[in-house]
């Protein structure tokens, strides 16, 4: 039972995530699932208990192929030195602006990019916030939202977020 929904939920999960705005709440969220399902797909290719001996090698080959695509995407993406600055996501879960609920993810770029850095904008479903669509993305936005403090004085970046949200996503048609 495990082999088979490993069969038809890992490569549909690889296909939502790679061509749809579409996934699951948070940052490392997505991250951690896929490399634990391509974990449990090169651990099924090695334990080789395939009932018959007919269905063995066509979902062996179609595990190593699902997991050498994940892990080939992760070490791409890890060995660019330009990425590196992922682990200094900043995330801010569960923001309810008029009544509909948005996550909120800031990375800073530094100086390079003429702005403080990339955020981005989900929004969840009322009745199913496990899940989030991507519906804004800015390269270089103009507010540093990973510090707390601006001239020695706090600042709620949350607040601001809420802000940012009522004029950039709420107030503007799409």
């Amino acid at each position: 039972m495990s082999k088979l929904f490993l069969t038809i939920f890992f490569p549909l999960y690889l296909l939502i995530l790679t061509c749809t705005n579409i996934s699951f709440t948070g940052f490392w969220t997505d991250l951690l699932l896929i490399i634990s399902l391509a974990i449990w797909a090169l651990w099924l290719v090695i334990k080789n208990n395939y009932p018959k001996a007919w269905y063995r090698f066509p979902m062996r080959i179609f595990h190593l192929l699902c997991s050498l695509l994940v892990f080939g995407f992760l070490i791409k993406k890890i060995t660019n030195p330009f990425n590196f600055n992922n682990l200094e996501v900043r995330s801010f879960y569960f923001q309810q602006v008029d009544g509909r609920i948005f996550n909120a993810y800031f990375i800073p770029v530094g100086a390079y990019s003429g702005g403080e850095g990339d955020l981005w904008i989900t929004e969840s479903p009322r009745y199913f916030p496990i899940i989030e669509t991507q519906i804004y993305y800015k390269h270089a936005v103009l507010w540093n939202f990973k510090n707390d403090e601006w001239d020695g004085q706090k600042i709620d970046q949350y607040q601001i977020l809420n802000e940012y949200i009522k004029t950039e996503i709420i107030a503007t048609p799409r």
